[in-house]
């Protein structure tokens, strides 16, 4: 006699209900049904693009333990649908990371796939590590200790216990090098986004900071671009909470006074560019979900304008 399995059946109607959820994403913004996303990454790839985001639930604080326990997972074509798949890393009891995993920044090399993420203890005390994927659906943690160690390094404030800020890995292509910027804070207690090098993806070199902000005021989701000679660095200030950018001659070096670019969002990632026009995303406060938006640098004062229509994706090579 064969006996029915009620238990898979429903494992997998929930599978499918959850994956192939659908909403007017450009209006509602993106977000795995029941959680809310916040710092992500977009990465390219067969096709589609590859979200990888903080999934955490509403009305729930990020370091109360038992939210932000595991990295989430999302494809789409287009932006205006999208297939939701199953978290791709967890926390690791046994680890360093044992309590949250936040801050996914995923990176392709020579066909295998690089994820950086924050990683917590209980208390908070923030690392960088690194997990590898074949396939870009699982990650697996290539060391038993974080790649980002701001202990070590003699410009940063980063204790071993009770709190400490190391988060929003952003790596850039330099050359033959990559580059990590990162948020953290100098040993005066400053904000600050730092920099780390390497040639591999696994071992990285502290390069300092940045930029050093004014105050204990904390640079979150930095993500630098290139354009017409020029570096442009983001993040959002934590007082603020507004998104800003900062132009600079050089990789290495931002100085002088952010500039406001939009209020009420953070972790903006570029889509796609057509000179001089921007295709990003980003997560609001309110909802705390992924939207979809256009920055236009010929526009004094530049802004972030919403985009609630497909049409408003043809330019930057999407059919509505």
């Amino acid at each position: 006699m064969e006996i029915r399995n009620r238990d898979w059946e429903w494992y997998q109607i929930n599978l499918a209900d959850h994956r192939d959820h659908q909403e007017d994403w450009l209006s509602a913004g993106y977000a795995a049904p029941g959680y809310y996303l916040k710092d992500f990454c977009v990465l390219e790839a067969g096709g589609e693009f590859h979200v990888y985001y903080i999934l955490g639930t509403p009305g729930v604080q990020c370091c109360t333990p038992g939210n932000e326990i595991m990295i989430g997972h999302a494809t789409t074509a287009d932006f205006t649908r999208y297939a939701t798949h199953h978290p791709c890393l967890y926390l690791d009891i046994n680890g360093w990371d044992n309590a949250h995993v936040f801050c996914p920044f995923v990176v392709a090399r020579e066909g295998r796939y690089y994820m950086f993420y924050c990683g917590a203890p209980l208390d908070n005390t923030q690392r960088i590590g690194l997990a590898v994927s074949d396939d870009l659906l699982n990650f697996r943690r290539i060391a038993d200790r974080p790649v980002i160690r701001p202990e070590e390094y003699d410009w940063a404030y980063c204790p071993t216990e009770r709190g400490a800020a190391c988060r929003d890995p952003h790596v850039n292509r330099m050359g033959e090098e990559y580059w990590m910027y990162y948020t953290a804070l100098t040993k005066d207690g400053k904000g600050c986004v730092a920099r780390a090098t390497s040639t591999d993806l696994i071992e990285w070199r502290d390069a300092g900071t940045v930029y050093v902000g004014p105050s204990d005021c904390q640079c979150e989701s930095a993500n630098v671009q290139e354009m017409a000679g020029k570096w442009y660095m983001f993040f959002m200030d934590q007082d603020k909470l507004a998104w800003m950018y900062m132009v600079s001659d050089s990789p290495e070096h931002w100085d002088g006074e952010p500039i406001e670019i939009a209020p009420g969002l953070t972790a903006m990632e570029v889509i796609r560019r057509q000179e001089p026009r921007w295709l990003v995303c980003y997560f609001r406060f309110d909802p705390v979900r992924l939207f979809v938006g256009v920055i236009d640098w010929t526009e004094s004062p530049v802004r972030i304008k919403e985009v609630h229509d497909p049409t408003g994706l043809e330019e930057f090579g999407f059919k509505s």
